[in-house]
């Protein structure tokens, strides 16, 4: 027997707070969504378009950092109203999720510069620096709004 929209536990969404929700995502989303774009626009660049720069200098780990952790603050801006308003549970997931999707993110750009870019190549090294730029923008977006109300 199918369940009519009477018996249903929550109300059915209607044509207009679906587009509003969906146009209200698309404006928050943007400062992180131009950031993936530059992100994937520079990993995505053969290497021939970068100086070389040698690899003790660690300056290539320390760009990986600062990349994802403005990645994953971006992330997090585009819904820092709502993580000021709402509580401790909403806040820790917000800046979970920014972080699974930033770190996600960190390794598809990995796997595209191994098997797709000509001249790069993917590095497990610069994985574990997009990871720990991850987490430090997720940090340092809690130390900034931790206090805000």
């Amino acid at each position: 027997m199918p369940l009519s929209s009477t018996t249903s536990l929550m109300p059915p969404l209607t044509k207009q707070k679906s587009v509003n929700l969906l146009e209200r995502l698309t404006r928050n989303s943007i400062p992180g969504i131009l950031c993936g774009i530059v992100i994937l626009i520079l990993t995505g660049l053969p290497g021939s378009c970068f100086p070389h720069v040698k690899p003790a200098l660690g300056l290539d780990k320390v760009v990986h950092v600062l990349m994802y952790a403005g990645f994953a603050f971006l992330c997090l801006w585009g819904y820092r109203q709502q993580y000021v308003d709402n509580g401790t549970a909403y806040q820790k997931r917000a800046i979970f999720l920014a972080i699974i999707i930033s770190f996600a993110y960190g390794g598809l750009t990995e796997l595209m510069q191994e098997f797709l870019v000509p001249s790069r190549t993917g590095d497990w090294f610069d994985f574990l620096a997009d990871g720990i730029g991850t987490c430090l923008g997720g940090f340092f977006f809690y130390l900034f709004f931790r206090h805000k109300k």
